[in-house]
């Protein structure tokens, strides 16, 4: 416990010190702060310029603005890895009682407690959706799924800080994956089941009543999210023996 109490110390002075990483964490505390107010204001100039009603589609502008969090908290931790392998820090990780798998284990839960933490306020922050907590809590830990899974995603494919930023905005092209869910009506639509935002969208907007299916889009959002996990864990270890 000491060693994973002076883990998130160090990761705390280390974030204080990077303006990036200290944005990529106040990201979900402004996305929230924002939000709040804006998008009453947005729906009631559309109901009254356009007679546009946007609380139809809160579901899907919810699912966007919870998963902008983990990918925040995902490239925070992914690029704390990665200052770690440059300054060579995991292979003094590999050789002391915390071990590699232990260091690996704290890298991939932290960043996932974290970011259902973070997740949990901006839902109820912005406040445009009434949602039972109880199918709440299941969504907002496979959302939570997201942040080892981007974090391992950059710690085994960038080379540095920079690439880890390109792949980071690359990857953010796959959260549009739940405006497929939304608007195609067809089966054609699970072709998208490949990106696991797809199943949290899809888990989310059934949960607040648009539809049936929640818990199998609970549990297929869950083994989507944990196969990639898996893999990408194997691909760390493989790189980093």
């Amino acid at each position: 416990m000491k060693r994973l109490l002076a883990l998130s110390f160090g990761d705390l002075k280390n974030i204080s010190r990077d303006s990036m990483l200290l944005i990529a964490l106040l990201v979900p505390f402004i996305l929230a702060f924002l939000m709040r107010p804006i998008l009453p204001f947005v729906r009631e100039v559309l109901h009254r310029e356009l007679s546009f009603e946007l609380s139809e589609y809160y579901g899907l502008i919810m699912s966007f603005l919870i998963l902008v969090t983990p990918m925040m908290i995902g490239m925070l931790s992914g690029f704390l890895i990665l200052d770690e392998r440059d300054e060579k820090i995991l292979f003094f990780y590999s050789v002391t009682p915390l071990s590699k798998s232990g260091y690996l284990l704290y890298r991939v839960t932290a960043p996932a407690i974290v970011t259902f933490v973070l997740s949990f306020f901006v839902f109820y922050y912005i406040g445009i959706l009434e949602y039972r907590i109880e199918l709440l809590i299941p969504v907002l830990m496979v959302c939570a799924l997201e942040t080892p899974m981007v974090a391992l995603f950059l710690a085994a494919f960038a080379s540095n800080k920079l690439e880890g930023l390109a792949l980071t905005k690359a990857f953010g092209i796959l959260l549009l994956s739940p405006a497929a869910g939304y608007f195609i009506r067809s089966e054609w639509q699970y072709l998208a089941g490949i990106t696991p935002a797809f199943w949290i969208s899809k888990a989310l907007i059934a949960g607040a009543g648009g539809g049936g299916g929640y818990w199998a889009f609970i549990a297929a959002g869950a083994v989507v999210h944990l196969l990639i996990i898996g893999m990408l864990i194997n691909r760390f270890e493989n790189i980093y023996r």
